[in-house]
Formats: C-alpha cells, sequence, structure tokens
C-alpha cells in the first residue's frame, strides 16, 4: 500500500476498499477480523473454483473428492457414512448423497456394519482409489488452487489455520 491516500474508486483491491471507507465511516467493531474474514472468504472461492474446476474434468466435485480421500487415507479403506459426514462437515444426507453418485460409478461400495445393524459401512474400491489418485494429480499441477504461494506461505496459513480451527472447537 503506498504512502499517498487513494481515492476510493481508484483502489483496486476489494479488501483495501472496504478499510477505506471503514475508516472514512469511523464504523464501531473489529474492523481487523472484518478485513481478515473479507479477504478469507475471497481466497477461499478463487481456490473453490480453481479447485472445482480441476475436480470438473475428473467427474468429480469437492463433496465426492474429499469422501474418496477420506476413504483413500484411512487405514482399511472403510469408514462409517456418519463418521464420513462428520469429518466432511456434512449433513449426512450430503454424505448420503455423494455416497449414491460414487456408489453407481462404482467408486466405493457400501456394506452393513458387522455389530450395529443402523450402521453403514462406506469402502472405496480400486476404481474410487485411482480415480482419487488421478485428482490429486490433477490438482497438485494447480497448486490446490494456492497459485503464486510459496511453501512457507503454505505452512504459516496452515499452522495459523490450525490454531484458529482448534480455538473454536475443532479439533
Amino acid at each position: 500500500m503506498s504512502s499517498t491516500p487513494q481515492m476510493p474508486d481508484t483502489i483496486i483491491d476489494p479488501v483495501d476498499w472496504a478499510r477505506h471507507y471503514w475508516d472514512q465511516q469511523g464504523l464501531d467493531g473489529d474492523e481487523q477480523r472484518f478485513l481478515v474474514l473479507t479477504s478469507l472468504l475471497r481466497y477461499q472461492r478463487i481456490v473453490a473454483d480453481s479447485v472445482d474446476s480441476q475436480l470438473k474434468a475428473h467427474g468429480l466435485n469437492m463433496t465426492d473428492y474429499l469422501l474418496l480421500m477420506t476413504l483413500q487415507l484411512s487405514n482399511t479403506g472403510t469408514r462409517l457414512i456418519s463418521s464420513l459426514a462428520r469429518n466432511l462437515l456434512v449433513h449426512a444426507t450430503t454424505a448420503t448423497l455423494a455416497t449414491d453418485r460414487l456408489e453407481q460409478r462404482k467408486l466405493l461400495k457400501r456394506s452393513p456394519h458387522p455389530t450395529d445393524r443402523r450402521a453403514t459401512c462406506i469402502t472405496i474400491t480400486k476404481q474410487g482409489r485411482d480415480l482419487a489418485s488421478e485428482a490429486t494429480r490433477a490438482l497438485t499441477t494447480v497448486d490446490f488452487g494456492m497459485h503464486g504461494s510459496t511453501p512457507e506461505d503454505v505452512s504459516q496459513l496452515r499452522f495459523a489455520l490450525t490454531r484458529m480451527r482448534q480455538s473454536a472447537g475443532d479439533a
């Protein structure tokens, strides 16, 4: 940011624009947290759009990919559908719909829980593992949507977000 004051119509960065008007209007509240929120949400949209375009080329959306990756990363490749929903921070219905889509494509399979008749286990298939790996390679080529970031940027952001998530009760 330059030391000379900018006119509002010449401020290109939307977060700087918001800061300008916040200051000008003398608004109450935590300006810095508002600006971080604005910046975080804008960055999330940029990353999500980039990731979504790569996943679409593989016939996946974000929920589908994260569900496959959660199964891929688990020890056995199997998780309860309820734990998948909790892990992905989605409603059980969303996890069930994603499971339906992926099962139709033979990327995963359902099975009854061995001891709890009410629970359903979801297991990733070889085809699901292959597609998850292929999509991950594609996402790697676009830096998982974090264009222009350095390894240090990514590490610092992950550290800060981890601390903030944990302090909000996300362990």
